[in-house]
């Protein structure tokens, strides 16, 4: 397993001839790190225009400065000044409001040829429901893994609807995975297309709980250590 910027994967599912497609690029930290570590073709999707500037430095991502929504036209944009808080709704943080090109994400996949996708990272900001349920059954099937960051944990999204797409994507034979810490809400979610990605019974429970378990002890570890003073060393 995995974790890059947040997002836990598979990693033996992913080598230099996959695709990966990072839905809410920011400032590319995903994308980059996911080209550096595996080689792989990263398609880098980001509405924001001022995190767009940066992204676009990456050489070995292509980058994109469009939205992907449920349908295709232009839209309205909050741009809020922590970044990662930009989206389609205008919340506390939103300073201003722009129009940003959006296109479905079917349109965008037969547009750039991309028939398969090893991997698929989703942090739109509260339009992940309105996403995932513009996407047909057989474009998902045709996904190998799908991380999703959906916003259960600051309200932009009900729990419901998220219950209701795990549910769908168990009925199409996906693992689901949540690698949240229970405060959290489903903020790191794996779906693994059992079609594609040959994964066992055995290493799914295991997976589920006892990896999941060690990624949260190594996370609260970090922070313990990143909270402890420093101690000078005797002259």
């Amino acid at each position: 397993m995995n974790r890059v910027s947040g997002h836990t994967f598979f990693n033996r599912f992913v080598d230099q001839n996959s695709i990966v497609v990072d839905l809410g690029a920011n400032i590319g930290r995903f994308s980059s790190e996911m080209a550096r570590q595996y080689g792989c073709a990263c398609f880098a999707i980001e509405p924001n225009p001022e995190c767009f500037a940066q992204l676009r430095n990456f050489g070995n991502v292509k980058s994109f400065n469009i939205a992907i929504a449920d349908r295709t036209g232009q839209m309205r944009f909050f741009v809020a000044a922590n970044s990662e808080a930009s989206s389609f709704t205008r919340t506390s943080e939103s300073d201003r409001e722009i129009s940003v090109p959006a296109m479905r994400f079917d349109e965008f996949s037969a547009l750039h040829g991309l028939t398969r996708i090893d991997l698929l990272k989703v942090d739109v900001e509260g339009a992940e429901i309105e996403l995932l349920d513009s996407l047909s059954d057989s474009f998902l099937l045709g996904i190998g893994q799908v991380s999703v960051e959906f916003h259960d944990f600051c309200d932009l999204v009900s729990k419901d609807d998220v219950a209701r797409i795990v549910s769908r994507f168990r009925s199409l034979g996906f693992l689901s995975i949540n690698f949240s810490k229970e405060s959290h809400g489903h903020e790191d979610h794996l779906f693994v297309n059992t079609q594609r990605c040959d994964v066992g019974k055995v290493e799914f429970w295991t997976t589920k709980y006892l990896t999941r378990n060690i990624f949260g002890l190594s996370r609260m570890v970090k922070r313990w250590s990143n909270r402890r003073p420093s101690v000078a060393k005797p002259a």
